[in-house]
């Protein structure tokens, strides 16, 4: 076995990715050039070959430096998913190994894994009090819509009763109608938003895989969410709608389009993203009959060692920036946010 860099990782790397069991949507490909097209970090993906030549491993990293300066390697960054996808125990070890030399010849501190099944040796859960929250499909739109408590389903008849409408298009024709309600729920969040840059680059990168689903009225947009279709998983990395629209229940018409849509597809399971235990979002998402799994996200420093996992809610820097960050006008947010937002990996 040898370990090997990948500096465009394409058809082979997928072809690997979806014929192995716990594959998620940070393996795929695509974003090595999302994240170098629209904030210019730097991807170096890992593969590991066997004596015949052939792919038994996989690890996608991105050189990747915090606010404070820190410079680490992470799989991977703005995702919920990521870390090693390996056929062996041996062949995950191995990847482990060649990240760590890696983050020492480039000077990193740590190594970030955002595994969602836990490594061997490794821990079971990262602590973070998040989870990750899925669901299997059924195989056809109506069997799936019998499968919904009825109090989702009568809520997504609301949104329609209240003269919401998805909003007619294509991925690349409604980023703006995502993005508009986005960026005013990150600012009253207390985040820094993501550039549009970073969802046009998801679009060209992963063409008719990812779906943008919004709603309105009148062409004015209320909210809308992103789907992506990959190893046979359509996952939601990100969803938004108006505080002062969510009597209206635009969540519940997005995330039925986006459940139609994967059905369509022929994906096996839909993957709502990681929640807080308890939330709002937590409990929205179980109401779809959503189940909970422990997240595994785990740090290694530059021997190869586990080290803590450092909580979300724990960083300091980040908590300050937020407290502020809530009171500035939206068109400053607007413009700060991604030069912020490209050293914030979560």
């Amino acid at each position: 076995m040898h370990i090997h860099a990948v500096a465009t990782p394409g058809a082979e790397w997928d072809a690997f990715v979806e014929g192995t069991p716990g594959a998620n949507l940070g393996h795929a490909a695509a974003w090595a050039r999302v994240v170098k097209n629209a904030y210019g970090l730097a991807p170096y993906y890992l593969a590991a070959r066997d004596e015949a030549d052939a792919l038994v491993g996989i690890l996608p990293l991105v050189r990747f430096r915090g606010l404070r300066g820190k410079l680490e390697l992470v799989s991977m960054p703005f995702l919920d998913s990521g870390g090693v996808l390996a056929t062996s125990p041996e062949v995950e070890r191995a990847l482990l190994d060649a990240a760590a030399e890696r983050a020492r010849d480039l000077g990193a501190q740590s190594v970030e894994l955002r595994q969602l099944a836990p490594l061997t040796g490794g821990p079971k859960g990262d602590g973070l009090n998040r989870v990750d929250l899925a669901m299997p499909l059924e195989t056809d739109e109506e069997t799936q819509w019998k499968a919904l408590r009825a109090k989702v389903r009568n809520q997504t008849r609301k949104a329609e009763k209240e003269g919401l409408e998805l909003m007619p298009g294509t991925s690349s024709s409604l980023i703006d109608a995502f993005y508009d309600p986005f960026a005013v729920n990150m600012r009253d969040l207390g985040s820094p938003v993501h550039g549009r840059g970073f969802f046009g680059a998801m679009v060209d990168a992963f063409g008719n895989r990812l779906r943008i689903v919004a709603t309105g009225q009148a062409g004015r947009s209320v909210g809308g969410l992103i789907a992506i279709d990959y190893a046979d998983i359509v996952t939601v990395p990100w969803a938004s709608t108006l505080r002062s629209e969510r009597h209206r229940c635009p969540n519940n018409q997005i995330y039925w389009e986006a459940l139609r849509w994967a059905i369509e597809r022929g994906a096996r399971e839909f993957d709502f993203g990681r929640s807080p235990l308890g939330s709002g979002t937590y409990k929205f998402k179980k109401g779809w009959g959503a189940e909970e799994r422990p997240m595994a996200w785990c740090r290694l420093d530059t021997s190869g060692a586990f080290l803590p996992t450092v909580g979300i809610d724990e960083n300091s820097t980040l908590k300050k920036l937020s407290e502020y960050w809530t009171r500035l006008p939206l068109a400053l947010t607007a413009t700060l946010g991604p030069r912020l937002r490209k050293h914030i990996s979560h």
